[in-house]
């Protein structure tokens, strides 16, 4: 597959993915930035898609916050345990704010596609039922505000990617709304 092919399996596979993992009723809804690229290689790699528990994946990174005594014998359990926690029980729901991969792509090209993205995810967001959002990735987010109608409440975290320490300003961010809104 060339690129643009493979860009394009990605983002129809985690939007289908994405839709029977709904829940009926969303309390939080989480924006990602957008799939992985490596969902080519290991599709258990999508924060939906079943399979193994990733130590360094947005996945586990959510989890370790938001179910962390569980999560710290995650062997004991699924991916799908936690994910049927996630949905149903807390009733949260994660989307992409870009549905194509963009972590291969270069600066302009990412800015290019939150931007062109940006309208989509608008209409999206308009068109869920939930009561806040949190929106992963600070300058993302920053590129994506400038199109978005943003009259609901919502947060902005760090992508828990690149460094230990992007890991650790995630989950204290995490935490802190956890704490603050009582996810």
């Amino acid at each position: 597959m060339s690129g643009s092919e493979n860009h394009i399996f990605v983002r129809n596979e985690t939007i289908e993915i994405n839709q029977r993992c709904a829940p009926e009723k969303i309390k939080t809804l989480f924006v990602a930035e957008s799939p992985p690229m490596a969902f080519l290689e290991d599709s258990s790699r999508y924060f939906y898609a079943p399979g193994q528990i990733r130590y360094v994946s947005l996945f586990y990174h959510i989890m370790s916050v938001l179910f962390d005594k569980e999560i710290r014998n995650y062997s004991k359990f699924t991916k799908e345990y936690f994910l049927k926690k996630f949905e149903t029980k807390r009733q949260f729901y994660l989307i992409d704010m870009v549905k194509c991969p963009i972590n291969k792509l270069t600066k302009e090209e990412k800015r290019q596609a939150i931007e062109s993205c940006s309208k989509y995810l608008n209409k999206e967001l308009h068109s869920l039922d939930f009561e806040k959002v949190f929106f992963i990735g600070k300058s993302s987010f920053k590129k994506a505000s400038r199109y978005l109608d943003l009259d609901f409440e919502y947060d902005v975290i760090p992508l828990p990617f690149g460094s230990n320490k992007n890991v650790q300003n995630f989950k204290k961010a995490l935490l802190t709304l956890k704490l603050k809104c009582a996810i």
